[in-house]
């Protein structure tokens, strides 16, 4: 009958809030047997039951590299600048089979002296997260808008807005931009606890379930990013997925993406300067000139789809399990 393919999947936890994540679809695609629990332990507790194993797929971040001669496919979607917690992703970078980087951003803040030498090897990939385009897609706009009491014209921003992560997502910025235009209607969904204060024309909502937060997408007509920096920014596919033109900095996902690279025109606008004066003059013109829904969505869904991201993935776990 073969010998039985045993895999190990390695993190934290699949979820956080019982959502379905990237981790879920990993488990399910490729049969993983998961292992969890206290990042301190974590190394330790995957080596520990490694033996028989035929691959080892793992969070590059938050825990030491597995002591193992399984072959490792380290995910790197988190980005540590500098400290010890950089120099232990490093470590695991260095231990691992291939190393997989959400992000041609994120792959940019690791100019390792070994870079070079993995990606001659082909140990260095570059396969984004996917986005549930199933749950993701266009709705009646008119009808949400209704339901959810929004104005038609509601630009969407969604991020964190407490402490060092609201500093990440540029919440300071968005709120200068909400504030310098009182008669545009904005809208923020946050990961975390709402602000105390915000302007009239900001309509909050906080921790929305997906099936919510589609709604709330759905009702809007054009999405904002103002983050300082992101490995990728699933928030702004989803929007993508939902119709919706963009309008954020070079980062993440829109680093580095120009026309001729990607073959169609980007549906929105990629600022180099992301202060707040050229973002309102950006997204009035957004608002003033509406993209085709169908074309914003086809243009995210043909790298992002779920079914693309697995195919890539697939590829990758058969070479690695059979070298």
């Amino acid at each position: 009958l073969g010998t039985e393919v045993r895999r190990l999947l390695v993190n934290d936890a699949l979820n956080q809030l019982n959502e379905y994540t990237f981790w879920n679809c990993l488990q399910d695609w490729f049969g993983c047997t998961f292992v969890g629990g206290d990042y301190e332990k974590l190394a330790n507790r995957a080596a520990a039951i490694s033996d028989g194993a035929t691959l080892i797929i793992r969070n590059a971040t938050w825990f030491p590299p597995i002591q193992t001669q399984v072959p490792t496919i380290s995910l790197l979607q988190d980005i540590i600048t500098d400290g010890p917690m950089r120099e232990m992703q490093e470590a695991v970078l260095r231990a691992s089979d291939v190393v997989v980087f959400n992000s041609e951003f994120t792959k940019s803040k690791y100019n390792l002296m070994w870079k070079e030498a993995l990606t001659e090897a082909g140990k260095i990939r570059v396969i984004p997260l996917p986005v549930d385009f199933s749950m993701f897609q266009p709705e009646n706009p008119m009808g949400l808008q209704q339901a959810l009491s929004l104005p038609d014209g509601c630009v969407l921003w969604v991020g964190a807005c407490q402490g060092a992560a609201g500093q990440v997502k540029g919440w300071d910025t968005f709120i200068r931009v909400v504030r310098t235009n009182p008669d545009i209607p904005f809208v923020c969904v946050t990961k975390d606890a709402p602000p105390d204060v915000v302007p009239p024309n900001l309509r909050v909502y906080s921790r929305l379930p997906h099936a919510e937060l589609v709604k709330v997408m759905g009702a809007c007509r054009v999405g904002l990013c103002t983050s300082r920096t992101e490995s990728q920014h699933l928030a702004g596919i989803e929007m993508g997925a939902c119709g919706l033109s963009l309008v954020v900095p070079e980062v993440g996902c829109y680093w580095d993406r120009r026309n001729e690279i990607f073959g169609a025109e980007f549906p929105g606008v990629i600022l180099n300067k992301p202060d707040p004066e050229h973002y309102t003059a950006v997204i009035r013109a957004r608002l003033a000139n509406p993209l085709d829904t169908s074309y914003v969505r086809s243009y995210w869904k043909r790298s992002f789809d779920k079914p693309v991201i697995k195919a890539q993935w697939e590829k990758l776990v058969e070479e690695v399990e059979a070298k």
